[in-house]
C-alpha cells in the first residue's frame, strides 16, 4: 500500500513524514510513501496510491477540488483521503468528497495512527485476490480464505466450503498475502491469521472445524506474528 503526502509547508510535510515512518515501524506494515509539495506534481500519479494525506489549503488547487477529481475518476471508496488543516470548518466539505478523516494541525500521533489503522482495517476486510485456475478465473475476498495449501504439487485456496485450484507456487502466494495477515505455518500451509478460531503448538483450527499443522520450528515466530497483527 502506498501513501501520498502533499503539503506546501516544509515543516508540516516533515511532521507527516515522521509520523508515517513511525507508523510503518511500529505497526510493521508494508506501507510505502511519497512526498509532494504541490497537487500539480501529484495529479498524474493518482493511480499509484491508496491513501492521500492532503493539506486542505494549497496555492495551486484546493484540497476539495483535488479530492473531487479522485472521486470522479476512481469512485467513492477505492482510495482514502485524509485532510489536514488548520480550520475546523472543513468538516462539511470533507463529508461531500467522502474523506476518510480530517485532522487539524498540528497533527498528533494518536489521531494519525488511528486514521491509518481504520483505513487498513477497512482495506483488508474488502481486499480481494484474483485466482487463475485451470480454464477459470475467480475473484475471492481475502476474508473468506481460511488457508492456502500445497497438495501433490497443486495449490489450493481453501474457504469454509470449497477448495479453489490455482496455478502458482505457495512462495508466490505468500509474497502477495503475508502483508494482509497470512502466515506460512508449515511448508505446505499458509494460514489467514484473521480467520482462525484457535491454535496450539501442533495445529491451527478454523471456525468450520478444519485443522492444519504448525511446524514446531514455526510456532514461536507464528505466535509473535499473531500478537503483532493489527
Amino acid at each position: 500500500m502506498k501513501i501520498a503526502i502533499c503539503d506546501d509547508e516544509y515543516i508540516d510535510r516533515e511532521i507527516l513524514v515522521s509520523l508515517t515512518e513511525d507508523y510503518i515501524a511500529e505497526r510493521k506494515t508494508e506501507f510505502e510513501y511519497a512526498v509532494f509539495s504541490s497537487y500539480l506534481d501529484m495529479q498524474n500519479r493518482i493511480d499509484e496510491f491508496d491513501v492521500f494525506v492532503l493539506d486542505y489549503q494549497m496555492p495551486d488547487v484546493n484540497g476539495l477540488e483535488f479530492a473531487a477529481q479522485i472521486r470522479e475518476k476512481y469512485g467513492a471508496d477505492s482510495k482514502a483521503i485524509v485532510f489536514v488543516t488548520s480550520f475546523d470548518e472543513i468538516v462539511y466539505d470533507a463529508f461531500v468528497v467522502r474523506a476518510h478523516r480530517f485532522l487539524t494541525k498540528p497533527v498528533v500521533k494518536e489521531k494519525y495512527f488511528e486514521a491509518l489503522d481504520a483505513y487498513l482495517h477497512t482495506s483488508l476486510s474488502n481486499r480481494q485476490i484474483v485466482i487463475k485456475g485451470a480454464g477459470a478465473t475467480s475473484v475471492l475476498p481475502l476474508r473468506e480464505i481460511y488457508y492456502v495449501q500445497v497438495a501433490k504439487k497443486e495449490l489450493y485456496f481453501c474457504t469454509e466450503n470449497e477448495q479453489i485450484l490455482c496455478r502458482r507456487s505457495i512462495e508466490s502466494a505468500g509474497q502477495e498475502l503475508e502483508a494482509y495477515g497470512f502466515y506460512r505455518v508449515h511448508r505446505s500451509y499458509l494460514v489467514n491469521m484473521r480467520a482462525l478460531s484457535s491454535f496450539d503448538r501442533a495445529h491451527v483450527e478454523f471456525p468450520n472445524g478444519e485443522r492444519v499443522p504448525i511446524s514446531s520450528r514455526k510456532y514461536a515466530d507464528f505466535c509473535k506474528a499473531y500478537l503483532e497483527m493489527k
